[in-house]
């Protein structure tokens, strides 16, 4: 028999230098790389602690339960399935990131809201923060005095106070939503989208958007559907690796050169939008607006350059837009879908309003179905396909249960919304279960005990959505006059067939349907002239034509 020696030699000189040095390049690579993994990654070696996390699926070797949570379309059901197997606190693993979600109540009071202090920061994201963002979205900022700045200046805007200003241009806004409707059903979703980009853009700048074809609108909604692309988990491996930012980006995707792309886009739209109002106020021509107030108490004072202080008021556009205008377009296929539920919720509409008038706040308090109606959509339709990330920034312990320092701490909305222990039949669209939950939404989030709140949708802790005050008004005004003037019900084919409505949402982060097919249809000529008259009224008191 040959000898080992003899039989290396052979091996050796059949392998060309090429080869060799190919499979060097290969070989070196990747041997760093495991071996920079393995020094980035926490595991029980180095910190005995971790052999207390949370219970939780399985993941591969270096991959973790990636392909479970990338998939933007169907990690909702695996996040719902996942929290019935392990428990209210479970640990998932990203990469190299450690993910622990609660998918209960009582975790996220004790978690995000009552230690608040070590849990109200973001997980780092080379893209979608550092590049695309260039580190000026409130929404991935970390936790620390910069954030703390900017969450007040969007508080002095959004509070409960506040809002109740902005009651006249939601009204204003409502009452063309009705005229466009009446008018132009066909395209009711881009109707939502007008609605809801005009009020925030009044609101902040001060000039409102009359037509969903405006140029401005379309820019603020392609930042919105760059915002969609980059933010969802796993979209991107170097925020799912946030350690690979140190190799070359072609190793990757190029992944530097799309986020510079969307910053050089996103930056101009919400620079301008700036400019313009800075030369409006010097020139005494701006209207009353936030971003005026804001322009004229310095921000440079409070250590904010004019880029973020475009992307602060920028941004607060860029929430208000897309948010408000999905969950009304969810409504309506709701809608489509349980025409009863509509049925039920007219007559309330109905019995309190009458047929001479549009329906305003003040009838709130009598339409007790309709609220109800709000808070299961809600419940039903969180913001995002995820849930909400927190990243903590200290070690902590709940439960007997580990929780590391830079841990992505997840609220499960969708576990907890749809919780068959606490909601009885969790898929089904019933308003009834929120009869006796007579308080806005923003009360329930700081309410003593959390098995009484009525959903998460608005999120926890110091990272609660700015922006549920001016929400809730919007979705109930437009709602309530929806059901008064309107009936939605499903398309018919030419053939006689029921066209079905599509009920996929847009691919990508947030919860946001498809464009879909219904009937919107007038329930009287009577209410179609008093919403024209009521319109002619309104645009003459504007001085438009």
């Amino acid at each position: 028999m040959p000898s080992t020696r003899l039989l290396t030699s052979v091996r050796l000189e059949n392998v060309s230098p090429l080869k060799a040095i190919l499979a060097t390049c290969v070989a070196f690579p990747l041997i760093f790389i495991i071996g920079f993994y393995l020094w980035v990654t926490p595991s029980t070696l180095k910190d005995s602690r971790r052999k207390h996390l949370p219970p939780g699926p399985r993941g591969l070797p270096f991959l973790g339960n990636f392909f479970e949570m990338s998939k933007a379309e169907t990690f909702r059901f695996q996040a719902q399935k996942w929290a019935k197997e392990y428990g209210e606190i479970f640990y998932t693993k990203m990469g190299g990131a450690d993910y622990i979600y609660l998918s209960s109540p009582t975790a996220v009071k004790e978690l995000m809201d009552k230690k608040s202090g070590i849990y109200s920061s973001r997980p780092p994201a080379p893209l979608a923060s550092d590049v695309a963002s260039a580190g000026r979205r409130q929404l991935f900022m970390p936790y620390g005095p910069k954030y703390r700045v900017v969450r007040k200046i969007a508080h002095q805007l959004l509070n409960i106070t506040v809002s109740t200003s902005y009651q006249p241009i939601q009204d204003l806004e409502s009452k063309q939503l009705m005229y466009d409707l009446l008018h132009d059903p066909e395209h009711f979703y881009d109707h939502n989208r007008r609605y809801s980009s005009s009020v925030i853009l009044t609101v902040a700048y001060g000039h409102r958007m009359a037509d969903w074809d405006n140029p401005l609108v379309k820019k603020i909604y392609s930042v919105v559907n760059n915002l969609q692309q980059f933010s969802a988990p796993g979209a991107f491996l170097v925020d799912t690796w946030p350690s690979l930012r140190y190799f070359p980006q072609w190793m990757f995707g190029n992944w530097r050169k799309f986020g510079e792309k969307c910053f050089a886009h996103d930056s101009v739209v919400y620079l301008n939008l700036w400019g313009d109002l800075k030369k409006e106020v010097d020139e005494g021509k701006a209207n009353p607006c936030f971003a005026k107030d804001f322009y004229l108490s310095n921000p440079e004072k409070l250590g904010l350059d004019q880029l973020q202080a475009a992307y602060q008021t920028g941004g607060l556009v860029e929430a208000g837009s897309e948010t408000t205008s999905a969950f009304l377009n969810s409504w309506i296929l709701a809608m489509t879908l349980h025409p009863h539920i509509m049925k039920k919720a007219q007559e309330e509409v109905d019995r309190v309003v009458g047929g001479d008038r549009l329906p305003t706040w003040e009838d709130e308090a009598n339409l007790p179905y309709l609220r109800a109606m709000i808070k299961e959509l809600l419940r039903t339709r969180p913001p995002n396909k995820f849930g909400i990330q927190h990243y903590t920034t200290e070690d902590d312990w709940y439960n007997g249960y580990f929780i590391p320092k830079e841990t992505v701490v997840v609220l499960n909305w969708w576990a907890i919304n749809y919780d068959p222990a606490h909601w009885d039949k969790p898929d089904e669209f019933m308003p009834e279960r929120f009869l006796g939950y007579d308080l806005p939404a923003a009360s329930y989030i700081n309410i003593g005990d959390p098995n009484q709140r009525d959903h998460f949708s608005y999120g926890a802790g110091r990272r609660v959505c700015p922006g549920v005050h001016v929400a809730e008004k919007s979705l109930f005004l437009n709602i309530a006059r929806v059901l008064w003037a309107f009936n939605i019900s499903k398309k018919f084919a030419k053939d006689g067939s029921v066209i079905e409505p599509n009920t996929a949402m847009v691919p990508g982060w947030m919860t946001i349907p498809q464009p879909f097919e219904c009937d919107v249809t007038v329930r009287s000529e009577k209410k179609a002239a008093l919403i024209n008259k009521i319109w002619a009224e309104t645009k003459e008191t504007m001085g438009e034509k």
